[in-house]
C-alpha cells in the first residue's frame, strides 16, 4: 500500500518552536544578568574594601592609644626616644602586627617652647624646654596605598620648669631666593654624649625646625635637604678640608644656637662640544622689490625701503620680508639691519613667525623686546626654537612726524646655523663657586668639582647638580674654548634643564675670548671689537652668543681693546693681559 509522508510540522511541533528563545533573547538575558551580578559583585567588593580599611584603622588606633597611654605612664624624665632629644628608651621606629596587618610605628618626642612665657630669645625665664610633646604615628599598606593615623599629646612636668632640658638648636632653611622652605628634612647627629643623638625633623611653613632640649654638647652635625633638592650641611675638619666654613655646632645650656642652610631644586646641565658652526642667511639690500612679501605705504627706492610717494609722506608704513624657511637648520642665529632715521623719524624692526599665509609676532619670551620692536643692533635668536618656529620673517614699521622727511631701511639679514659638527671625547671640568672650606695653605675647597667627558656625539649630561655659578675648563690641551653659549663662568638656576654649548678651536699658544654684555648681564650680539698690540691689530664682531675669539695671538703681554655697539657707549680698555688661553668680559653702558 502506498503511504504519503507530509514534511510539514505537526501542530505540536510548531507550538514547541514558538515556545523556545531566540539567540538574540538569550544574549539580552545574559547581558541583563551580567549587569545585575556585576553590580552586586562591585558592591560586595566595595563593602569588603571598606570593612578591611575600617578594621585596619581600628587596629592602628588601638595600638596608638596603647602606646600613648604607656608613654603617659612614664616618669617625665623618662619620656624620650632612643637617639632622640629628649633621650629615652622608646624606639623612634618600630614594627607591630595586629590581626594579620603589619604597622610601622614612628614616635616623635620633642620639647616645646610655649609662647605663654615668650618664645626663643623673648622667653621670660630663658627656659625653652617648657614641656614635651608626643606624636605617635602608625602607617600600613592597604591595597597598594599607604594609610596612616597619628595621635598627639602634651606631657607636662610635675613641677616648675627647669634647665634640665639643655639648650635649643634652631635651623632655618631657605631656598636660592632666600625664601623659607617648608617640609625640608633636617637631620641632627651627635655621638659625643653619653648616648648617641640621631633624629630627623621637618621644617614648618616658616622653614624652621626646632630641637629644644638638646644636651649641652659640641659637635652637633646637621644636614638639610628635601626630595629633589640639594643638600646643605655642617662639615667636620678633615685632612682635605681642615678649615670648614660651616663646622658642627655647639649647644650651651639654656641658649639658642641658630643655623642657616640654603637648599633648592636640583638641575641638569647638558654640555656640548662642537667645532665651528656653518651658517647661512637671508639678506636683502633692497636693490629691487624681490624678497619683500608686503608693502603698505612703503616702496623700494634708492636701494632702501622708504615711505611711499613724495613729500608730504604718509605718517607711517610697513614692510615685511618673504618667509625664510631653511631646508636644513640646527638653530636660528641672529637678525640685523641698518637704517637711516632723520630727525622726527623712526624705524622699528620686528620678528614674525610664519605659518601658511598667517604671521604673528614671535613672543617676547623668546626675543625680549620684539613686541615693541628694535631700532638698532644685532638681535640674538638663540632662544628661538626652530622646531617651534620653522619659518620666520622680518617686518618693519617706518614712521615720521615731519611730512617732508622719510626714514630709510637700508638692509636686513636673518642668519641661521645649518650644521654644528660635534667634537667627541672632550673632558670638561666643572668647578662650583660655592666652597665648603679652605686648605692649610688657604686655598678653597670647592663644594663641587668634577670632570665629565662628552661622548662620540659631543654630548654629556650632568644630572642632579646644585644651582651655582660654575667655572668651565677643558681637560685637554688640544683645544681652546672659542665660544661658550651661554657665557662662562656659567650660572645654573635651580630646577632647570640647561644646555651649555662649547665651540672649540685648535689650541694655540696665546688666545683671547672676549664676551660683551650690557649692564643687565645680557650678552650683546653684533658688537665690534678691535684688539691691538704694537704693530698687531685685529677686529671682529661678536656672535649670537655675544663673544669673539682671537686665536694665534703673536705673543703674551698687554693688549688694547676697544668695544662698541649701536646704542651703547664705546669702551676702551688700555690693558688686557693675555697669557695662554685668556678671557675678558666687557660691559657696555647704554647711551
Amino acid at each position: 500500500m502506498y503511504v504519503r509522508h507530509d514534511k510539514r510540522s505537526s501542530p505540536r511541533t510548531a507550538r514547541s518552536a514558538c515556545a523556545g528563545m531566540s539567540l538574540v533573547e538569550v544574549v539580552i538575558a545574559a547581558a541583563i544578568l551580567a549587569l545585575v551580578f556585576g553590580g552586586l559583585f562591585a558592591s560586595f567588593q566595595l563593602m569588603v574594601n571598606l570593612i578591611g580599611k575600617s578594621k585596619a584603622e581600628a587596629g592602628a588606633l588601638a595600638l596608638a592609644n596603647e602606646r600613648l597611654e604607656y608613654i603617659r605612664s612614664l616618669a617625665y624624665d623618662d619620656v624620650g626616644t632612643v637617639n632622640g632629644i629628649p633621650g629615652g628608651d622608646i624606639p623612634q621606629n618600630a614594627t607591630n602586627a595586629l590581626n594579620g596587618i603589619v604597622y610601622d610605628e614612628r614616635v616623635l618626642i620633642e620639647y616645646v617652647d610655649d609662647d605663654d612665657d615668650g618664645e626663643g630669645a623673648e622667653d621670660e625665664n630663658g627656659i625653652l624646654a617648657d614641656y614635651k610633646r608626643v606624636k605617635v604615628e602608625y602607617s600600613w599598606n592597604h591595597k597598594g596605598e599607604v594609610e596612616s593615623i597619628a595621635l598627639i599629646s602634651n606631657i607636662v612636668p610635675p613641677g616648675i620648669e627647669t634647665t634640665a632640658g639643655g639648650g635649643t638648636i634652631r635651623v632655618n632653611v631657605f631656598d636660592a631666593s632666600v625664601q623659607p622652605v617648608a617640609d625640608a628634612e633636617v637631620h641632627l647627629y651627635n655621638d659625643t654624649g653619653t648616648s648617641t643623638i640621631d633624629i630627623t625633623r621637618f621644617t614648618n611653613d616658616a622653614g624652621v625646625a626646632l630641637f629644644s632640649g638638646a644636651p649641652a654638647l659640641s659637635l652637633y652635625h646637621i644636614s638639610a635637604t628635601k626630595d629633589g633638592f640639594s643638600v646643605d650641611q655642617t662639615y667636620s675638619a678633615t685632612g682635605a678640608n681642615p678649615n670648614p666654613i660651616t663646622p658642627p655646632v655647639s649647644v650651651l645650656q639654656s641658649q639658642v644656637s641658630t643655623m642657616n642652610f640654603q637648599i633648592d631644586a636640583l638641575s641638569d646641565l647638558t654640555l656640548r662640544t662642537i667645532g665651528e658652526p656653518t651658517t647661512e642667511s637671508f639678506e636683502d639690500t633692497f636693490t629691487d622689490g624681490t624678497g619683500v612679501a608686503l608693502f603698505s605705504n612703503t616702496v623700494v627706492s634708492s636701494e632702501s625701503v622708504q615711505l611711499a610717494g613724495t613729500a608730504p609722506y604718509p605718517s607711517n608704513g610697513t614692510v615685511r620680508s618673504d618667509a625664510v624657511t631653511p631646508g636644513v637648520i640646527s638653530a636660528w642665529d641672529t637678525f640685523s639691519f641698518s637704517v637711516t632715521t632723520p630727525e622726527d623719524t623712526s624705524v622699528l624692526v620686528h620678528l614674525y613667525s610664519v605659518s601658511g599665509t598667517s604671521t604673528a609676532l614671535v613672543s617676547d619670551s623668546f626675543v625680549p623686546g620684539n613686541s615693541v620692536g628694535f631700532a638698532t643692533g644685532t638681535i640674538s635668536l638663540l632662544a628661538v626654537d626652530p622646531t617651534i618656529y620653522p619659518s620666520l620673517a622680518l617686518g618693519a614699521t617706518l614712521a615720521t612726524s615731519n611730512a617732508s622727511t622719510t626714514p630709510e631701511l637700508r638692509d636686513w639679514e636673518l642668519a641661521y646655523t645649518i650644521n654644528e659638527p660635534p667634537i667627541g671625547s672632550v673632558p670638561v671640568l666643572l668647578t662650583s663657586e660655592k666652597t665648603i672650606g679652605t686648605t692649610g695653605l688657604g686655598e678653597p675647597v670647592y663644594k663641587f668639582q668634577e670632570t665629565h667627558t662628552t661622548d662620540s656625539g659631543g654630548t654629556v649630561t650632568v644630572s642632579d647638580i646644585e644651582w651655582d655659578t660654575y667655572a668651565v675648563t677643558l681637560g685637554t690641551s688640544s683645544y681652546d674654548i672659542a665660544e661658550a653659549c651661554g657665557d662662562i663662568p656659567y650660572t645654573l638656576d635651580p630646577g632647570v634643564l640647561d644646555t651649555l654649548i662649547l665651540t672649540l678651536a685648535s689650541a694655540t699658544t696665546h688666545s683671547l675670548r672676549v664676551s660683551v654684555t650690557n649692564t643687565e648681564d645680557t650678552l650683546l650680539a653684533g658688537a665690534s671689537i678691535d684688539l691691538a698690540q704694537g704693530e698687531f691689530s685685529d677686529a671682529d664682531t661678536t656672535s649670537a652668543c655675544g663673544q669673539s675669539f682671537f686665536g694665534g695671538l703673536p705673543a703674551a703681554g698687554e693688549y688694547q681693546l676697544v668695544v662698541s655697539a649701536p646704542g651703547y657707549v664705546t669702551k676702551s680698555i688700555p690693558v688686557v693681559t693675555v697669557d695662554g688661553a685668556s678671557a675678558e668680559t666687557v660691559t657696555l653702558s647704554s647711551e
